[in-house]
């Protein structure tokens, strides 16, 4: 079952660890995958050695995932760590599902939730993690799938436990951002993390703005501060004022789930705010590059963890790496929409470019056209 009370899920893992109450299997899921990601590498790192790791861990993506694999890698014994650990990184999507191979196949999804239960804890370690559901349908799929039942079932009558990493509250992302203040060295009041707080967009319920988001805002802040001991209010506002990028990545994902009053909402905003129209057409064709781009990777069979590396070695040239969290969240959108629509809107953006420039078309009502119509 997923804890309830008022623990936020990474204090009751955190809790469980120190205690040695870790079951057999551990799904970790939640808007905040932040958090997902940090503790499936924190679970590892607690029952892995260093030394043994290419022996005791056994990691399956997503795409390359079956039940023969899993269980065979489960049915290994550990070598010098603790436990044999096996991780499913993201193995349910964000509409609930597992990987087509299982999904399609009723013995297979039969024979993964019976094996669930029969993992010997002392020797074995499950980690499976989910994209956080689209939307109420997603959720109830997920829920009702008999292998998530399985692994979320703690106790006598079962062998897992579900860790629902949900927004963290006032008192908790206070020491998130003081955590991270801290080991960069700078000085801080209770003050500046308030108005980091107020300058994010954290707080906000409506918007996709998490932990990933907010952990690259303050690299933001600690790089623009450079060797100054201390950080300003004047130093946060300056580098948070308005950005962007991040609100059209927001309008971009917003379009990918058919909120289309949102994303127009967004650009309203950002031309107010004095954005040129040239500058958006510009990050909205980037960031159409980046999700096309990844979309087709996964296309060809690269997984995750490989498209990550190559984007962020670089790959679209022009000195661009995107980060990792960035690469996810532009495949994660670019999944709901669709690799189609990715061009058809791509080359969209191109050709209202050339209209504006021709002068067929003003800026703004371009703008608008283009997002009326993807």
């Amino acid at each position: 079952m997923a804890y309830r009370d008022e623990k936020h899920a990474f204090e009751q893992l955190t809790e469980d660890m120190k205690k040695g109450d870790i079951p057999a299997v551990v799904v970790l899921r939640g808007k905040e995958e932040y958090l997902v990601d940090f503790y499936a590498k924190r679970l590892i790192d607690r029952f892995v050695t260093k030394e043994s790791r290419v022996l005791d861990l056994t990691t399956i993506e997503r795409d390359k995932a079956t039940v023969d694999d899993i269980i065979g890698s489960l049915e290994t014994m550990p070598f010098m760590s603790e436990r044999k650990v096996v991780y499913l990184p993201e193995f349910f999507d964000d509409k609930g599902r597992m990987p087509k191979a299982i999904e399609k196949s009723p013995n297979e999804k039969k024979a993964l939730a019976e094996q669930l239960e029969a993992i010997d804890p002392a020797a074995a370690l499950l980690i499976i993690t989910a994209a956080n559901p689209a939307d109420f349908k997603a959720e109830r799929s997920l829920k009702d799938s008999g292998v998530y039942k399985a692994a979320s079932k703690n106790g006598r009558k079962g062998n897992g436990r579900v860790y629902d990493f949900g927004p963290l509250n006032r008192r908790q992302l206070s020491g998130f951002i003081e955590k991270r203040l801290r080991a960069a060295g700078k000085q801080y009041s209770p003050g500046l993390v308030s108005a980091i707080i107020r300058d994010t967009d954290y707080e906000n319920r409506y918007n996709d703005y998490g932990l990933y988001e907010l952990d690259n805002d303050l690299r933001k802040i600690i790089a623009y501060c450079g060797d100054s001991a201390g950080i300003t209010q004047q130093d946060v506002s300056e580098v948070l004022g308005t950005n962007p990028e991040k609100n059209v990545f927001r309008m971009l994902d917003a379009l990918a789930a058919n909120r289309k009053d949102e994303a127009l909402r967004l650009l309203h905003y950002l031309l107010q705010d004095g954005t040129s129209e040239m500058t958006l057409l510009a990050l909205i064709a980037e960031q159409l590059e980046i999700m096309l781009t990844a979309c087709e990777m996964k296309d060809d069979g690269m997984s995750l963890a490989d498209i990550q590396k190559t984007l962020g070695g670089g790959y679209l040239g022009k000195g661009r790496r995107i980060a990792d969290f960035r690469t996810k969240k532009a495949l994660e959108s670019g999944n709901r929409m669709g690799t189609a629509n990715i061009r058809k809107a791509l080359a969209g953006a191109y050709r209202v470019e050339k209209d504006i420039k021709n002068g067929l078309m003003p800026g703004r009502l371009a703008l608008e056209y283009l997002i009326g119509s993807l």
